[in-house]
């Protein structure tokens, strides 16, 4: 399976396509075809998620960290991820909702926690969670949707990750383009999105920047 990764855009995609009841296997086929692997090479989770029509559709804190090592310049761990849940993020992850699982989007709340964590710390990761989605039970309170926001850094980041220095300019026009899919929000609370945005599809370019470094410092020992 060599090669095979998803984006964080079409990882994106294909949980707002799980919540729609609908399979992804559109995009799932762009990323096997971009690969050249096989479908049958690829992590079960992947099967699981051809039976997302059938119903509420959960994931186990294996099944979540399976998907999200799939992401390019990710490395989730299941022992990290359950000390989130259990304590640096309890309060804003919540209980599984589906049972023992977790819903869709308790899922993308850890898939931006992964990404937010290579530049900051808990305190800061806690603080945006408190601002943008409130109580973890509710998802009616939330000032923006887990997953929009998720999905919408992620286009961020593939938009800037294009150019080599982008300026501050580029960051806050690509930002308040994205941000516009945000609505009834105040003018103060959408400049704060977009603040957040940015700072979310920065954290996600640190990453590359660390898998780039380890890449060329494993070259030297092979």
């Amino acid at each position: 399976m060599k090669g095979f990764y998803l984006t964080r855009t079409e990882m994106g995609t294909i949980l707002q396509t799980i919540r729609k009841q609908e399979m992804p296997d559109r995009i799932l086929m762009k990323a096997i075809k971009r690969s050249g692997c096989k479908k049958e090479q690829l992590p079960t989770i992947f099967s699981k998620l051809s039976k997302a029509s059938e119903g509420n559709f959960g994931l186990s804190i294996n099944e979540i960290v399976t998907l999200g090592n799939q992401l390019e310049y990710a490395s989730f761990r299941s022992t990290a991820v359950q000390n989130w849940v259990k304590r640096d993020i309890k309060d804003w992850i919540g209980a599984p909702q589906l049972g023992k699982k977790y819903a869709i989007e308790q899922a993308a709340i850890l898939f931006i926690v992964e990404d937010l964590k290579n530049t900051h710390d808990f305190e800061s990761i806690r603080l945006l969670l408190k601002f943008a989605f409130n109580n973890p039970a509710d998802r009616n309170d939330d000032l923006i949707d887990p997953l929009a926001f998720y999905t919408a850094y992620s286009q961020l980041f593939e938009a800037i990750h294009k150019k080599v220095k982008p300026s501050k300019e580029d960051l806050r026009k690509q930002a308040m383009e994205l941000s516009s899919i945000f609505t009834d929000l105040t003018e103060k609370q959408k400049k704060d999105i977009e603040k957040l945005l940015i700072s979310a599809a920065l954290s996600v370019q640190a990453s590359y920047y660390q898998s780039l470094s380890k890449q060329y410092l494993e070259e030297v020992w092979k």
